[in-house]
């Protein structure tokens, strides 16, 4: 009943609720990057390289176990709980949201057993700063992976800004808030005691978007749960993992691989150049996010006219834009790094490295995008998965090869790759050229009118 009133809805007043909310998760995300900009440069004045370095493999790894401890399941909220509320499928919808706290619940509990089995044993000296680190990592991870699991239930629910804003802007702001307080205190901490900060404010984040959420799931309140479909999520979690983990997890998959073959200093300069980076490579997929609307009525409608015409428009400004940000980073790299400490100026060549994450969206558009709207996802997912273990041997092997610059090397040139393929597969299986190539063909007269 809920979903009609809604469908019944004015054009006007709709519009008006999608800008709205679009606006607003712009903002966080702005907001939010700008903001984790900040505490990673008060985290560097806080910590030597490789304590800095530390901080970030461990907030990394947190990201990453995450993924592993809800095994993705929640990615298919999209698609199953819209269409159990839906069909009125309560029990169903009550039992997916269930079998997510489930699984984390189990993991959790499979991995502290494990951990307590090789301290027990002596396999592992407890003491030491990195196993410190690692178990700060696990702790979080579980508490991570609530909230994102929570974020995905309240949108496909349709409340995407009271699950999404605690992460994307609340998370980054406590922390910034609690590094700093420590920072204009004047207090020495390490790098264990850093990262127990950052577990706060995952815990602050948990809280406040479990109070946000509070009455989001009250249908779910006393109903009986049915586990039937267990099997089709597992699969589709499974199978969108890899995507997570190369699409949202990008930069923390680069900071782990790198910490297999490199000093802990020199992790630091690879996340720094990542964070940078960041920046750059938000701007690039913000022309592609707002793309995205009329590029997927185009392709649905099979107007190649079209879908040439925005792929030309936006490859121009994404140029543009991704060439004033390396020339500018070229000049005042050094100057800009020299703001988290004279230590990290050497992340400069590291910096430039990975600048190849965001030309490479630029050079090969939005392949993904097209063949997403044109029922491709198998072979995105395929790609997804192959990419992931490119990336994170081409990281670990530059690493080796050629220490933190070789590492950012490598997981750029991965990500070329990535993208290079992505484009193939789509000129190949939708007809559409995505990359900036297409600037070389005339535009069809009628593209304006189509």
């Amino acid at each position: 009943m809920q979903a009609k009133n809604r469908a019944t809805g004015t054009g006007g007043s709709l519009f008006k609720s999608l800008f709205k909310k679009a606006v607003s998760l712009l903002g966080a995300r702005v907001a939010g990057n700008v903001l984790t900009l900040a505490y990673t440069l008060i985290l560097s004045r806080l910590a030597t390289p490789a304590e800095f370095g530390l901080v970030m493999s461990g907030f990394s790894w947190a990201m990453l176990l995450s993924i592993g401890f809800a095994l993705n399941v929640e990615s298919g909220s999209i698609r199953f709980l819209v269409k159990y509320r839906e069909n009125e499928q309560t029990a169903l919808a009550a039992g997916f949201v269930r079998f997510n706290r489930i699984i984390i619940t189990a993991v959790s509990v499979v991995l502290a057993v494990g951990l307590v089995t090789v301290v027990g044993a002596g396999l592992v000296d407890w003491t030491a700063q990195w196993f410190q680190i690692f178990i700060l990592a696990s702790v979080a991870a579980p508490i991570v992976a609530l909230t994102r699991v929570y974020a995905r239930h309240a949108t496909a629910l349709g409340q995407v800004l009271r699950g999404g804003v605690p992460i994307m802007f609340a998370r980054p702001a406590v922390i910034f808030v609690l590094v700093g307080v420590v920072w204009l205190l004047g207090i020495q901490a390490t790098a264990v005691q850093l990262l127990a900060l950052i577990l706060v404010g995952f815990v602050a984040t948990a809280l406040l978007q479990y109070w946000l959420l509070r009455d989001t799931f009250s249908f779910l309140k006393g109903a009986e749960r049915d586990f039937s479909d267990r099997l089709k999520w597992i699969e589709t979690g499974v199978m969108m993992a890899p995507l997570l983990v190369i699409r949202d997890n990008l930069k923390h998959v680069i900071v782990a691989s790198a910490g297999l073959a490199l000093a802990a200093e020199d992790v630091g300069l690879v996340a720094l150049g990542l964070s940078i980076m960041s920046l750059l490579y938000f701007a690039v997929k913000a022309v592609d996010i707002s793309l995205s609307p009329q590029l997927s009525s185009a392709c649905q409608n099979d107007n190649k006219p079209r879908v040439a015409q925005l792929i030309k428009v936006a490859a121009k400004l994404k140029l543009a834009v991704v060439t004033a940000g390396i020339l500018m980073l070229a000049a005042a790299g050094t100057w800009l790094l020299g703001l988290f400490g004279s230590d990290y100026t050497a992340a400069w060549a590291p910096m430039m490295a990975v600048l190849l994450i965001p030309a490479a969206d630029a050079i090969w558009g939005p392949a993904q995008i097209v063949l997403n709207v044109s029922g491709q996802q198998r072979k995105i997912f395929a790609v997804a998965g192959l990419s992931t273990a490119v990336l994170v041997g081409a990281t670990a092997v530059g690493g080796w090869l050629a220490g933190a610059v070789g590492a950012a090397a490598g997981a750029g040139l991965a990500y070329m790759m990535q993208q290079g393929i992505l484009c193939l597969i789509a000129n190949r299986a939708v007809g559409v050229q995505t990359s900036i190539l297409g600037l070389l063909r005339p535009g069809p007269s009628n593209a304006q009118n189509a």
